[in-house]
């Protein structure tokens, strides 16, 4: 593009956003004022991109749309159509959803973000990519959050963006980190020159009053001088803004057009977009409107459109009530294919209660939800109970909208909502508006037992008159309340509740109160029914969060992680927060067992921030919780202390005992790290006694390995022995493949026999372990600490220097000290093929052996019931550990290494 213009004063701004077509720059914001100039410095790049070969896609955003999830989105995607084949399935699905060519649930931000980022790329290699989109302040949130995904991320393709926006008007659109061109009203001789390009003719104390009238604005200086040469005052009303004058002198030219047009012009404003004719099925032309310059015609497909956004401002208010509801009413029609927009017309247009109206009003809202448009759906389920007929329906759908507004994060809209469904009908005790007074008092105050007490409650009383819906969410809810209280008091209300409605529940329902509750006693083959039901379609979000809860109590949760992930981009902006701050303390307790510490700092500070945000205090405390457990293996005692009291403090007074179970776990493991094993057993005693796990109390199993260690430390042998073996009786082994490497590890480590070696030999090779380093790295230390006092040091040493690798690389000081002062012990041979040959794995130096031996592959892999494809791999990683290049030095390597260890 080269930087100059045709535009009056603006060479300046013309050559900095000129670098958006040499790739100096990327993305922009053009920011400024109403009539300022925007759209003519837009159409002015638009112009130069062409001239230079690009391909433009060009969009207006308009203020009737801004409630419609994906409306600026579908006009930016439909011109590339062509690319969207080439995406992977999952990228094209998400694209066809919100193309309306696919029914779904709306996708990800970062799903929808990277295929709409691919599709741009692609075309690009066709020729270069330029969007234009004008008066983006009214971008509705779901387009703006993938525009913005994109616009962050665009490097060296030919790919570039840039939006307009109005100084000072609200918007969605977070455009944070994006370059601004602000946008000057013009200098007065700038100002002078376009007046005088512009109206030749005018006389010179007509010309000086426009000038002082305008200030420079160009839009200004372009239409109000017909004004004042007319005599009208429109324009000459210094108490108003300047663009309410510009309005004015709009509504004085409607007053001069014909009526089936102004008519025309109206349905134009109220719906945004005509139809594929054109014309929203209105056989005109526009003829005087656009004579009046009120309207222009696009191309290049010729449609009609305003030609600044203050024309639709002034046909709006110029309208009286009756033509609106006449133009709603006939866009209800119009758009009887389109849910959103057809709701939005028809309540639009609908002033006393009509039930067929409330009820196409609470479709829109339920298409609006699917969509991740949660205010949206909030708002028509409002209109849709004022809209009811009968008091029921009105109190049922202000009801769902109070429950969709707490499930959204709106705690505060939701308040209000059972604020005023009080007043309307004097009745909390209905089970609709139960649902959202638990949710508040839950998610905001913690108040565990008054929450339980009034849902059991509404279940006893009204549990076989409800529909199943109802029914549905109300255990669902009872669910989370009584897994976060722990306590076996309010479980043994819950759980005869749950049986007793059992045929009328889900199956992810029942599965919630199997694995959440006593798991234990259903530990058999819940894994396996964890994904099976993974695998079922249809489910909603709080299905989705629901199995994420009972993949997490089976150690599965990582097999899914990038399914949650999509679920947790998707949800956090506009629609289930509930559910995503869910997902997200459970991505952080799924790091942490991972080894993933990093990453569940990140997760935690996100998640804290978002509870804050939303006003959600009990999960503030909840993220302190689960954080505590990283702190405390890393060796950071006073962190996770201080996190934890202040946990305890708020906590305990509730009844919230997932909270204080966590806390005094990870307490507990905080002292075995800096060996405070005293301290340490009091703790574990305070979450189980030896030889049992408390029922409904998940951490009592999960903290098997700390109680049983902290236990051998502290002179309690028997009692450590006790609980490894009530671990092995009593199915912890069952809960997951990580449990029964776990329960082997205890039997291994409370083992007075030599049997202890065999069975940390199989606790230390588990499949399970590369999935839980920290966990493979104890077992370890533990192995190589029984090995060093049973004078096998060569093994010994193995065993260590695999444990202390592990722990550096999680990054937990204390236990890599301690991993490292073992392998001191173990002491060093002086001899660097020895100290080679302590870097191998247990399996690694069998496989070597074999090899050494003369075995192939094949028979290795017979032996050890391994594939000589993994054979293979594994002597790919011995031979640099060895210092070795080829299977004939195997054997000099290991003989000369266990001569001399």
């Amino acid at each position: 593009m080269e930087p100059t213009s045709h535009l009056v004063g603006r060479s300046q701004q013309v050559a900095w956003l000129s670098d958006v077509l040499t790739g100096d720059r990327r993305a922009v914001v053009v920011e400024g004022d109403a009539g300022v100039g925007k759209t003519a410095l837009l159409d002015e790049l638009r112009r130069h991109g062409r001239v230079d070969g690009w391909t433009v896609v060009q969009a207006e955003c308009v203020e009737a749309e801004r409630g419609f999830p994906y409306a600026a989105l579908d006009r930016i995607l439909r011109p590339l159509d062509a690319y969207v084949l080439a995406l992977p399935d999952h990228q094209r699905r998400a694209v066809d959803v919100v193309l309306g060519r696919t029914v779904g649930d709306a996708p990800a931000v970062l799903a929808l973000g990277t295929a709409v980022l691919d599709l741009l790329v692609m075309a690009s290699t066709d020729s270069a990519r330029l969007l234009i989109i004008d008066d983006a302040h009214w971008l509705d949130s779901a387009s703006g959050e993938v525009l913005m995904f994109v616009a962050r991320r665009l490097s060296d393709a030919p790919v570039s963006i840039v939006l307009g926006v109005r100084t000072g008007e609200p918007t969605d659109l977070d455009s944070a980190g994006i370059e601004r061109l602000e946008l000057p009203p013009l200098d007065p001789a700038s100002a002078a020159d376009l007046l005088d390009l512009r109206h030749p003719d005018l006389s010179p104390e007509l010309r000086a009053e426009v000038l002082r009238w305008a200030v420079g604005n160009p839009l200004a200086i372009t239409e109000i001088p017909a004004s004042l040469a007319a005599g009208t005052t429109a324009a000459a009303r210094p108490e108003l803004p300047l663009p309410r004058r510009l309005e004015r002198v709009y509504a004085q030219r409607l007053d001069r057009l014909p009526q089936d047009e102004r008519f025309a012009l109206l349905l134009l404003a109220l719906d945004g977009a005509a139809d594929d004719d054109g014309n929203h099925r209105l056989a005109h032309r526009l003829d005087a409107a656009r004579t009046a310059g009120l309207v222009d015609l696009r191309s290049p497909d010729g449609r009609p459109a305003f030609r600044h956004p203050l024309v639709r401002s002034a046909v709006v208010g110029a309208a009286s009530s009756q033509e609106l509801r006449a133009a709603h009413l006939h866009l209800a029609e119009v758009r009887a294919g389109d849910p959103l927009r057809r709701a939005h017309h028809f309540a639009s247009a609908t002033v006393e209660p009509d039930e067929n109206v409330a009820l196409v009003v609470q479709a829109g809202a339920e298409h609006a939800a699917r969509r991740g448009g949660a205010t949206v759906a909030v708002q028509l389920l409002v209109r849709a109970a004022a809209l009811s007929e009968r008091p029921d329906g009105r109190e049922r759908r202000l009801a769902d909208a109070a429950f969709a507004a707490s499930r959204a994060g709106m705690l505060d809209d939701a308040a209000a909502l059972l604020g005023q469904l009080d007043r309307l009908s004097g009745d909390l005790a209905s089970p609709s508006a139960v649902l959202t007074d638990a949710y508040l008092r839950l998610f905001r105050d913690g108040a565990i037992v008054p929450a339980h007490r009034m849902v059991v409650d509404t279940l006893q009383r009204h549990g076989h008159q409800v529909d199943d819906e109802t029914l549905n969410r109300l255990i669902n809810v009872l669910l989370p309340i009584t897994m976060y209280s722990a306590d076996p008091v309010l479980w043994a209300q819950t759980e005869p509740l749950v049986a007793e409605h059992a045929n009328r529940l889900g199956p992810v329902t029942l599965l919630v109160r199997e694995i959440g509750g006593d798991l234990l006693r259903h530990a058999e083959g819940a894994r396996e029914r964890v994904a099976e039901a993974f695998t079922l379609p249809g489910h909603g979000t709080q299905a989705v969060t629901l199995l994420a809860l009972c993949a997490f109590w089976v150690d599965s949760l990582g097999e899914h992680r990038s399914y949650v992930k999509r679920m947790i981009e998707r949800e956090v902006e506009a629609g289930s927060r509930a559910d995503a701050m869910t997902l997200l303390q459970l991505t952080l307790l799924d790091q942490t067992v991972a080894g993933l510490w990093d990453d569940a700092a990140t997760t935690y500070a996100r998640s804290v921030e978002l509870s804050a945000e939303l006003g959600f205090e009990m999960y503030t405390y909840l993220n302190r919780a689960f954080y505590c457990r990283v702190l405390a293996q890393r060796g950071d005692i006073v962190g996770a202390r201080e996190l934890g009291f202040s946990v305890d403090v708020w906590a305990r007074p509730r009844g919230l005992g997932v909270m204080l179970h966590h806390v005094e776990g990870a307490a507990l493991a905080g002292l075995l790290a800096v060996g405070e094993y005293d301290r340490a057993w009091g703790f574990a005693l305070g979450l189980t006694s030896p030889g049992s796990f408390r029922p409904y109390a998940h951490e009592s199993f999960r903290c098997l390995l700390d109680i049983v260690e902290a236990g051998m430390a502290t002179g309690h042998a028997d009692e450590a022995r006790r609980h490894a073996e009530a671990a092995d009786a009593q199915g912890v082994r069952a809960v997951s493949p990580r449990m029964d490497m776990l329960t082997t590890a205890v039997l291994a480590i409370t083992d007075p026999t030599a049997e202890a070696d065999r069975l940390f030999t199989i606790a230390a090779d588990h499949p399970a372990g590369p999935s839980f380093p920290f966990d493979l790295a104890r077992i370890s230390l533990a192995h190589g600490m029984w090995l060093r006092r049973h004078g096998d040091l060569r093994r010994a040493r193995v065993a260590l220097v695999r444990a202390a690798e592990l722990f550096e690389g999680i990054g937990t000081p204390p236990w890599a000290e301690r991993a490292a002062r073992e392998l001191s012990l173990a002491g060093s041979s002086g001899d660097e093929a020895v100290d080679r040959l302590a870097h191998l794995t247990e399996q690694e130096l069998r496989i070597a052996e074999l090899a050494a031996s003369g075995l192939s592959n094949k028979q290795i892999g017979a032996r050890l019931y391994l594939s000589p494809r993994t054979v293979g791999t594994h002597l790919y990683r011995i031979f640099p550990k060895l210092g070795i290049t080829s299977r004939a030095s195997l054997r000099d390597a290991l003989d000369g290494a266990k001569s001399e260890g």
